[in-house]
């Protein structure tokens, strides 16, 4: 009996991280440039029970012992383009690749919320994100701009033109082998640890100047699923409920 309120809690537990998973998708489902994130399980332990019959049988039945969160994945196809016609908005239509940015302390990050604005320093302007990270290009430079940014044009690959036909700059969309290793540190970027891979340059990026990428957050689907955590989260309520009820009768028994 004890077991079964133990099994019935990890799925409580789990059910509640799955909870937090779903909501802060729909929280986010607004958010540019935001992928969604799922929550995946595993079995517990599995206990092998003896056979009485054959204490020494090596088939013998196996006891479970609940469900728990293995990892919070993320999911990072396109979201919908918008056209917001702002020079300085650049989306990535496809399915891969980040823009590269630079912390302020130094720290490169990867993000695909593309709404950029100006820092005015000095006598230089750089473009950076919305919060202050400078936008690198290939060659892991800030890039400088100056003049009418209104006559600015960003072509697909993330060459960077004004009043003439040769680029000043190259916008860095990179990607790795294995884009899931990223690890989000909040407002839509990412830093690279060991599981991503080698770093590459995308040949073919598929840039759209004057637009947005919105998350990637089905919210009907998002709905669904809040859905089926409450039912699954009820139904290992009710166990606790069913085991506890068992154990009061057991402990009653010889009264």
């Amino acid at each position: 009996m004890i077991q079964a309120l133990y099994s019935a809690a990890s799925g409580v537990k789990s059910q509640q991280t799955n909870f937090d998973v779903v909501a802060n998708n729909i929280a986010n489902m607004d958010t540019v440039g935001y992928k969604k994130s799922t929550a995946n399980f595993v079995d517990a332990l599995y206990v092998a029970l003896t056979d009485p019959s054959d204490p020494t049988s090596t088939e013998n039945l196996q006891q479970g012992t609940g469900a728990i969160v293995n990892s919070i994945s993320k999911t990072y196809t396109a979201g919908t383009c918008t056209e917001t016609g702002r020079p300085l908005d650049v989306a990535i239509s496809g399915d891969e690749g980040f823009f590269e940015v630079e912390s302020v302390n130094g720290d490169v990050q990867y993000t695909r919320n593309g709404s950029f604005t100006i820092s005015s320093e000095g006598d230089n302007s750089y473009l950076v994100t919305g919060s202050g990270e400078y936008v690198l290009d290939q060659n892991g430079q800030k890039i400088a701009l100056q003049g009418d940014l209104d006559k600015l044009q960003i072509d697909s690959t993330g060459m960077m033109y004004k009043n003439s036909d040769t680029p000043f700059a190259h916008l860095a969309v990179v990607n790795f082998q294995n884009a899931e290793g990223l690890e989000a540190v909040g407002d839509s970027k990412y830093v690279a640890t060991a599981a991503c891979g080698q770093r590459t340059i995308v040949a073919d990026p598929k840039i759209k100047q004057k637009s947005l990428e919105q998350s990637n957050v089905d919210l009907a689907k998002e709905m669904s699923n809040m859905i089926k955590a409450q039912r699954a989260y009820q139904m290992s309520s009710k166990m606790i409920t069913t085991a506890d009820e068992m154990e009061g009768l057991a402990n009653n028994l010889r009264r």
